[in-house]
């Protein structure tokens, strides 16, 4: 058709004469000549030329035919289908019981669902996934567990062009729980190491005590224990540290996995302590002893004579014994037991966990007298001043010995020291302590604590009294 209106020909006619006439007028051109200058473009193209040209014609029918298509096609009202693809699905708590109830979502959603909509070709043709809300309704979330729900799809924008016919899937399964935490001690267990002859594996310990577990609460729950375990094979000699991976475990022993639980440290170092071990003898040591007493002829048993002491390091065979007491010498009778606290020096751990020894004083071979004490003895007199003692005599003395020098003692025996450098003296009267002593070092001695009083005067005052 438009090859047709375009290539016709004019006809000669009687213009065409009279424009002879007139391109004597106008310098020898025509009119169509000069109709044709006219209508070329700014570029001097001549348009009419164009339409003249069967290519170009052809080219110019078939971009009409395709506008002309295309509006057809716009205009027209069948409805036309698509799907949307991969709307995200995502949770709403506002407003919600599961909200009231401190539930939470347990995992990610990564649900998306397909939408299927009906309308008119170009208002369907430029929707995507950001033109919906696909959401999951929790009206059915009264407590904890695994529901399945129902999903909701809505159009973000209102429009009578299309309509969300379907989607899928339509439903999705969630679970829901409340979050707490608990607090668990950490066990070690090393069931393939073992200490070298002479040596103790103590107890392994990590660098934390506690594991703090967090997740759901059904999850949770069934976590009775954390526990390391260290599978290394060896005889050590020497302290091993390493590093385990924590472990939750239930009530039988099976272990709790799940994604959903955290925990604070997932790995610990661990260490196991190996001592350095010693058989070490008990000595007893004696206060307030006797000048002179014969204490290595003294009779007595310990409960045990030796402990098991053991170190982290070589400073252990630098002890030659372990020291209890002091025993006070004036304590001791015929059959006296005594219970003595063992306490080791920094550094020593006791084995076998023996706290205590009971020391044993014989009841053979010993005998016991009275007698009276007037022999006193004054040490570390302060300079300017006379003592005397307010009694002639402290009466009866308890002494225990050896029964064959018990028998022969006499109070001539006996001596009483008494010490000042331990008292501020000035003019007055004083109770003191008295030191009862057997002369002769002799396995015999005073039991008991004993006392006199002293009168302290000045010198000068004593001398003029005297006068």
């Amino acid at each position: 058709m438009f090859l047709d209106l375009f290539n016709k020909k004019e006809k000669p006619d009687k213009a065409a004469a009279a424009n002879k006439t007139d391109e004597s007028k106008t310098g020898g051109l025509s009119k169509e000549k000069l109709s044709s200058d006219v209508k070329k473009g700014l570029h001097g193209v001549n348009i009419q030329s164009l339409f003249n040209n069967n290519k170009f014609v052809a080219l110019f029918s078939l971009v009409c035919a395709v506008l002309l298509w295309f509006t057809v096609c716009m205009q027209q009202t069948t409805d036309f289908n698509d799907t949307v693809t991969n709307v995200p699905v995502t949770v709403s708590y506002e407003n919600s019981m599961a909200q009231d109830l401190g539930l939470e979502l347990i995992g990610d959603i990564n649900t998306t669902v397909d939408v299927h909509v009906t309308g008119t070709r170009y208002a369907i043709t430029s929707l995507d996934a950001d033109d919906f809300n696909a959401r999951v309704s929790l009206s059915s979330v009264t407590k904890a567990g695994t529901y399945t729900l129902s999903i909701e799809v809505i159009s973000k924008a209102s429009s009578s062009d299309y309509t969300i016919t379907s989607w899928s899937p339509a439903e999705v399964e969630l679970t829901f729980d409340k979050i707490i935490s608990r607090t668990l001690p950490l066990e070690i267990n090393t069931p393939n190491l073992t200490a070298a002859e002479g040596y103790l594996m103590e107890t392994a310990y990590g660098d934390v005590d506690y594991i703090t577990v967090t997740g759901p609460q059904t999850e949770v729950n069934k976590i009775s224990r954390c526990v390391v375990n260290i599978p290394t094979e060896q005889e050590l000699s020497e302290t091993l540290t390493t590093t385990g991976t924590v472990t939750l475990v239930d009530d039988m022993g099976a272990t709790v996995s799940s994604e959903n639980i955290e925990y604070d440290h997932s790995t610990v170092t661990v260490t196991v302590p190996i001592y350095k071990t010693r058989e070490l003898p008990l000595n007893v040591e004696f206060v307030n002893v006797p000048r002179g007493f014969p204490i290595e002829q003294l009779g007595y048993t310990l409960s045990r004579n030796t402990i098991l002491v053991a170190s982290p390091s070589e400073t252990i065979d630098n002890v030659d014994a372990i020291t209890v007491g002091p025993i006070d010498f004036r304590e001791i009778d015929i059959g006296t037991e005594l219970t003595l606290d063992i306490t080791l020096n920094a550094g020593l751990k006791n084995v076998e966990n023996v706290t205590s020894v009971t020391v044993t004083f014989p009841t053979y071979g010993l005998s016991a007298r009275t007698l009276d004490l007037n022999n006193f003895v004054f040490e570390n007199v302060p300079s300017g001043y006379d003592i005397t003692t307010l009694s002639d005599s402290i009466e009866d003395i308890r002494v225990v010995g050896d029964s064959s020098i018990i028998a022969d003692l006499t109070q001539e025996d006996l001596v009483g020291i008494i010490d000042l450098s331990q008292y501020s003296l000035s003019r007055g009267r004083y109770t003191v302590s008295v030191k009862v002593y057997v002369q002769g070092k002799v396995l015999a001695w005073a039991v008991g604590e004993y006392s006199v009083s002293i009168d302290v005067v000045p010198k000068e005052v004593a001398s003029d009294t005297a006068n």
